[in-house]
């Protein structure tokens, strides 16, 4: 897992790269699904989409979403806009641990989501192994001349490349 913290800038200055720890090859396993999960992802500001690229520092918002480009999928975030409230409006409380209070969160709690990146991974570690993942936020304003890279966009608590085995696969022996 690695945290915001933790993640360095591309080297663009418009992109975010996290180093996801995978197994080398010795350790790897076959899997029959992996999946990059992101948490705690603001979603208070604009619209933005987030493109994920494997072993690819130098992807910019113009790197073509192909595989040979390291490609590996992408989500987008609905944006609130910003706050419009009265003072205090928009600040999200803690949770309740209260187990009779049924009110559903706070609109703006952050949020998780995941990208399912299973065949851009086997592709990559058909070849080669997994490095670095590079995180390119694009603004998704309603007009197109208004699109471009938004590194000031994305906020999340942690990332992790989550990888699953089939049950057969995880008990098989040594």
């Amino acid at each position: 897992m690695v945290t915001m913290q933790d993640a360095a800038r591309g080297e663009s200055d418009q992109t975010v790269i996290v180093e996801l720890p995978y197994p080398t090859a010795a350790g790897a396993q076959p899997f029959t699904r992996a999946d990059v999960v992101f948490t705690g992802v603001d979603h208070s500001t604009s619209s933005y989409e987030v493109r994920l690229f494997f072993n690819n520092p130098a992807a910019t918002a113009g790197t073509p979403r192909a595989v040979e480009e390291g490609y590996a999928g992408r989500f987008t975030v609905f944006g609130h806009g910003g706050c419009y409230g009265d003072e205090g409006h928009c600040e999200v409380p803690e949770p309740s641990t209260d187990p009779t209070d049924l009110r559903p969160p706070h609109p703006l709690t952050p949020l998780d989501t995941y990208v399912t990146v299973t065949d851009a991974l086997r592709a990559l570690l058909a070849g080669d192994t997994l490095r670095t993942t590079t995180l390119v936020p694009v603004s998704l304003a309603p007009r197109q001349q208004d699109r471009g890279p938004a590194p000031e966009l994305l906020h999340f608590a942690d990332v992790s490349l989550q990888i699953y085995l089939t049950a057969t696969e995880s008990d098989a022996p040594e």
